[in-house]
């Protein structure tokens, strides 16, 4: 799947117009069709824009990855990133055993 269909899937699942999108990034609905027909690429500032301002990862958008990274989950990442040392010890030690909880639980719901 390329670019332009992924983020014409994207926008359609979360039911976001192509004039509501094209307007948060700055550029005309025209413009925003023809990349979703992949008529046409976006610079990498414009791709980085629509990354944003759809809440999806750029990586996911450009195909370097399958996994739609969830952007809650990335402001959190940054926000531990920037913690003291001692505090992420003990929040990734919390979270692995959070992790580990939840896989326990789903092996055993088959």
């Amino acid at each position: 799947m390329g670019f332009g269909l992924r983020l014409a899937t994207f926008r359609k699942e979360r039911k976001i117009g192509q004039g509501e999108l094209a307007r948060a990034i700055g550029v005309h609905p025209n413009v925003l069709g023809r990349y979703e027909r992949e008529e046409a690429m976006p610079s990498i500032e414009v791709a980085t824009k629509l990354a944003e301002a759809s809440g999806i990862s750029l990586d996911y958008l450009v195909g370097k990855t399958d996994m739609q990274l969830d952007k809650s989950l990335i402001d959190k990442i940054m926000i531990i990133q920037k913690l003291p040392e001692e505090d992420r010890v003990h929040i990734m030690y919390s979270l692995t055993g959070l992790i580990q909880h939840a896989k326990n639980r789903m092996a055993y719901e088959v």
